[in-house]
């Protein structure tokens, strides 16, 4: 059965997304200075992977929200660009086989340990929106980025893209009056948008079949 792509989003650019961010009980000002859209077609797990990396190691170093206005892009130590050059990346992940068809949630994952972070991954299948929710939110109110949120769903299903289906992106803030997510999507052309926490987990409870698992989403610490 067709699922019915969710149409229910609103643009962060438009002045009801800006007077979210602004109202946005937990927010990461740090992930939103950072972030910019992916440039390799698939790397959009590595991509999300170095923007949460970078916001961590830079709350390091702005701890205080009133001074992350001072951080600038060419401070973020991990990059979609320079991921590989970390021997880490280079154990956890084969180059060739992201470059043609990009890496599953369970490679993410790897990922982000082999770097040393602490990673929660969640299957969304065996939880629940309130689980999501909770987590996500509570990871999010870390306005020093020490904890972030990477998606893994259905671009589809979510109305971003016409063609691409898996995806990985980062959560930058949560609205608690409307229960919305904003979503910093990494696909070219695709509009940041606060999202419903239900229609959000009903686009990462779809089934990946290159990993033979159901999407979901990581904390990362």
């Amino acid at each position: 059965m067709a699922v019915e792509r969710v149409r229910d989003k609103i643009p962060l650019i438009s002045p009801e997304g800006q007077r979210m961010l602004g109202e946005a009980s937990a927010k990461q000002t740090l992930l939103l200075r950072l972030f910019k859209e992916q440039e390799n077609n698939t790397f959009c797990g590595i991509h999300s992977s170095a923007l949460i990396m970078s916001a961590k190691c830079l709350g390091q170093k702005y701890p205080d929200p009133s001074e992350q206005a001072k951080c600038t892009l060419d401070e973020a130590p991990y990059t979609e660009g320079n991921m590989f050059s970390f021997e880490e990346t280079k154990g956890a992940l084969d180059f060739v086989s992201c470059d043609t068809q990009g890496a599953t949630m369970d490679e993410i994952y790897g990922l982000l340990c082999a770097h040393a972070f602490t990673v929660q991954k969640v299957h969304v299948n065996v939880s629940t929106v309130k689980e999501f929710r909770t987590l996500a939110s509570e990871a999010l109110s870390h306005a020093c980025s020490q904890k972030g949120v990477i998606v893994n769903y259905d671009e589809y299903d979510l109305g971003q893209d016409d063609f691409v289906h898996g995806h990985f992106s980062v959560l930058a803030a949560y609205h608690e009056i409307t229960d919305r997510f904003l979503l910093l999507d990494t696909w070219f052309n695709t509009v940041d948008c606060w999202v419903n926490a239900e229609d959000l987990f009903r686009c990462m409870n779809t089934f990946d079949k290159d990993a033979d698992k159901y999407r979901g989403f990581m904390i990362v610490g």
